[in-house]
């Protein structure tokens, strides 16, 4: 099976906003924005990821958060067309959100985000999932692909997450299930484990509860997290602390990101080739800008664990 991974597309999509609306959180984002990045992701980019995954024939694409800039409704709009344009969508997607898709109060109050991708967040194991639609789980073939939330509403300046205590619990009794014991286990979750190396103020972007979630996750041998956030290419391993093998933590970067001054921060995506339950390869591809689309840029192997 092959999984692709994209995340962080910054998807700027303003349709006339009242000028209210930007009294909030919104104003230092927007101003940002204008003088820093606002060109910096593009829909193309978005869109060109989302076609080489296509003819790479990955069986899922996991999206892991930060879909928006400013959790406007028709920034959510805007993505959710581009996700419908997978073939098969419904079946092949999982989405979790990020902190920018929790930009607002009245984003986190009114449900946008779930609302826009409810498609994506059917559980398989709905027994386990809660009102607030996390966690969820999905069976493909003998993977199983657990959805976490990290996204909640922070103050300005911050850009913090936490995997609700509730949340958590029913994650813990979902990775527990005998219907998981056998099947490679990933897990989605927007906000990064371990501390950020290149991060100039980790305090303000962490996962506050980022210890409770690693070591559930060594505890269940999970095999794999994806996650975003750091629009950085890092893949870790640390050793399941609930039996043999190894969990690799992996991040690909900001998928739409349009140029870079390094390619560990340029725009990328990741597939995992998962064989025989274990996972075989990493490709990580690379946006080398538009005469040359997405290439081919970093691969590992791993060895079967027994």
């Amino acid at each position: 099976m092959k999984i692709g991974h994209i995340s962080d597309l910054h998807i700027l999509e303003l349709d006339q906003p009242r000028p209210w609306e930007f009294l909030n959180k919104r104003f230092l984002g927007g101003a940002n924005l204008l003088l820093n990045r606002s060109d910096e992701h593009s829909v193309a980019v978005a869109r060109a990821a989302l076609e080489h995954l296509e003819d790479a024939g990955v069986d899922h694409i996991a999206i892991t958060g930060d879909m928006t800039n400013l959790a406007f409704d028709s920034e959510f709009a805007a993505v959710a067309n581009i996700v419908r344009t997978i073939d098969d969508a419904e079946d092949r997607v999982s989405v979790v959100p990020g902190n920018h898709d929790y930009y607002t109060r009245d984003a986190v109050e009114t449900r946008r985000f779930e609302r826009h991708f409810a498609p994506y967040l059917d559980s398989d194991l709905p027994a386990y999932q809660l009102e607030s639609g996390y966690p969820f789980c999905k069976f493909r073939d003998d993977v199983a692909i657990v959805g976490l939330n990290s996204g909640i509403q922070t103050p300005w300046f911050f850009a913090t997450g936490r995997v609700r205590d509730d949340e958590l619990k029913a994650a813990s009794a979902l990775l527990d299930d005998p219907t998981l014991r056998d099947r490679f286990t990933i897990v989605m979750i927007h906000h990064h484990l371990v501390p950020f190396e290149h991060s100039r103020v980790e305090y303000t972007r962490r996962l506050v509860n980022a210890q409770d979630v690693l070591e559930l996750m060594r505890e269940r041998c999970v095999d794999l997290v994806m996650h975003g956030h750091n629009h950085h290419f890092a893949t870790i391993e640390l050793p399941h602390l609930g039996g043999p093998g190894m969990l690799r933590i992996c991040e690909a970067g900001s998928t739409s990101l349009s140029t870079y001054s390094d390619p560990k921060f340029g725009g990328k995506y990741n597939i995992y080739h998962i064989e025989d339950g274990h996972l075989a390869k990493i490709e990580t591809h690379l946006y080398e800008g538009e005469d040359h689309g997405f290439v081919h840029w970093r691969e590992r192997t791993f060895e079967k664990e027994f």
